[in-house]
């Protein structure tokens, strides 16, 4: 396993934390990787709705 520091927004950080408690994650490094597997699985299964929603996030939407 490797480590990977990463910056994000007060928000942001808020809504993982409410994302791990409402998936029961175990601490939030293991709610960041599941959060990541399921952007990758989405990306992967479903892209062009996987671009829809990267977009809409960039623009702030």
């Amino acid at each position: 396993m490797s480590k990977l520091q990463i910056l994000v927004t007060d928000s942001e950080l808020q809504n993982i934390d409410d994302w791990r408690f409402d998936n029961r994650a175990e601490n939030r490094s293991s709610a960041v990787r599941e959060l990541i597997a399921l952007g990758l699985t989405l990306s992967q299964e479903e892209p062009e709705e996987a671009e829809k929603r990267l977009k809409d996030l960039r623009s702030g939407s």
